[in-house]
């Protein structure tokens, strides 16, 4: 018991409640229609046979949820990109103001495949949007859900290693994100101080060997 943070039911004390000076909330509504999401309901039965519903949204079509729960295909919507050094002593990282959220968020750069495009094509394009670094892919992992409680979206993380120069150029008009390049210590800082994407906290500790109950 020790060696648990002293931190308030779901929240840090010394986050900081960060509104992004480009990106402007105007307004929260309940709506019945997505634009960019369908929703479902999959009915099924329960082990006593009673008939139960499950609800997602989903960035694809019924033929594509069908085809994953009947024939069990398995479909990236895209890639998440861990770079590094050949060195290995740090990673690229974003502090993105996400609208979901209210709030600035560290993560990993990642991004949506464009229609019938290669999940590696993927990483390099996002990366640099995002970053303006190159990217030099040298390892990708097999789609993984995201929150399947919720959504049957999936992701592929691919490793490699960065070069150039850091830009914002070609960031996108709703976006906001700072780049940043981080070694152990600062994304030791990060993750006991900050926001940070369940998934990037989990490769940042992986990684930098951060996870002190793994480590014992």
């Amino acid at each position: 018991m020790a060696d648990l943070m002293n931190l308030k039911l779901g929240q840090r004390e010394n986050v900081k409640m960060q509104q992004s000076e480009k990106l402007k909330i105007t307004q929260i509504e309940a709506i019945d229609t997505l634009k960019y999401l369908s929703g479902y309901a999959i009915h099924y039965q329960t082990a006593s046979g009673r008939e139960a519903v499950w609800e997602l949204v989903s960035r694809g079509g019924i033929e594509r949820l069908e085809a994953e729960i009947y024939h069990q295909k398995s479909i990236s919507d895209g890639s998440v990109i861990f770079a590094t050094t050949p060195e290995k002593d740090c990673v690229v990282l974003l502090k993105e103001y996400r609208v979901g959220a209210g709030r600035y968020v560290y993560m990993l750069p990642a991004g949506l495949a464009d229609a019938d495009e290669d999940i590696v094509i993927t990483a390099v394009r996002e990366f640099k949007e995002e970053t303006g670094l190159d990217f030099e892919p040298i390892h990708i992992q097999p789609p993984r859900y995201v929150s399947v409680g919720i959504v049957n979206e999936k992701v592929s993380i691919v490793f490699g290693y960065f070069s150039g120069e850091i830009s914002k150029a070609l960031q996108a008009d709703n976006e906001d994100a700072d780049i940043l390049i981080v070694n152990r210590e600062e994304a030791k800082h990060l993750l006991e101080t900050e926001e940070v994407s369940i998934r990037t906290a989990l490769l940042l500790q992986d990684f930098f060997r951060l996870n002190t109950f793994f480590a014992k």
